[in-house]
């Protein structure tokens, strides 16, 4: 079964090869997901790594977790499950008043559960 690890606090200069490889030592990866800046294409120092197995997981997150890489030590943990967005609309019949925060004329609101 395949475990999602959150890769966090990467340097500016990581990129997915260094994460695969550095990965790879602790057991078979089968996604390396860096999250970048859309205009610059640099990292926002996070990534997602999905390991092969639980035990590559655990070796992983036991071996690399506050390892230093790239001059910075990176936080490993497993990922959490993203919540699904709700989309709500304002009741009807009722007017959008300058200020009213729990309004949006124009637009459905977007909240998650839970929060």
């Amino acid at each position: 079964m395949k475990k999602k690890l959150h890769v966090g606090n990467l340097s500016s200069r990581a990129t997915e090869e260094g994460l695969r490889f550095l990965f790879s030592q602790k057991g078979e990866i089968s996604g390396v997901e860096l999250i970048t800046e859309r205009a610059t294409g640099r990292s926002r120092a996070f990534a997602f790594i999905t390991m092969a197995t639980p035990e590559g997981a655990t070796a992983a997150l036991q071996g690399l977790h506050l390892h230093i890489w790239n001059g910075r030590h990176i936080t490993v943990n497993e990922a959490r499950a993203e919540e699904p967005a709700v989309e709500t609309l304002p009741p009807a019949g009722r007017l959008a008043v300058p200020g009213d925060e729990n309004i949006s004329p124009f637009f459905p609101i977007k909240t998650r559960i839970g929060t």
